[in-house]
């Protein structure tokens, strides 16, 4: 028994009716360019959402090490107050 959906019929059908329709009126040419603009102003919002993202990381990366940086800020200014300490109490 051979088993198939019937999206695999129906889909090409409406599709190869509507394209006859849309010829037939003349409206297939519009719509074809309204999607060539759609298809312009994805890309330019691709290219956007790509910069944007390259600055999250970016942006991402400066935090971390800006935090690392005063990580290490607080670690030396320990060090030197107890070096400080041990020179102000006489035992060097």
């Amino acid at each position: 028994m051979i088993e198939l959906e019937i999206s695999t019929l129906v889909i090409p059908i409406a599709s190869a009716v509507m394209s006859a329709v849309l010829a037939a009126c003349g409206t297939y040419v519009a719509i074809s360019n309204r999607l060539s603009v759609l298809e312009t102003k994805m890309d330019g919002l691709s290219t956007k959402v790509a910069k944007h993202n390259s600055v999250i990381e970016r942006t991402y990366r400066l935090e971390t090490d800006a935090a690392t940086a005063w990580k290490r800020h607080d670690e030396l200014a320990e060090r030197v107050e107890r070096l400080e300490n041990m020179k102000i109490g006489g035992t060097q």
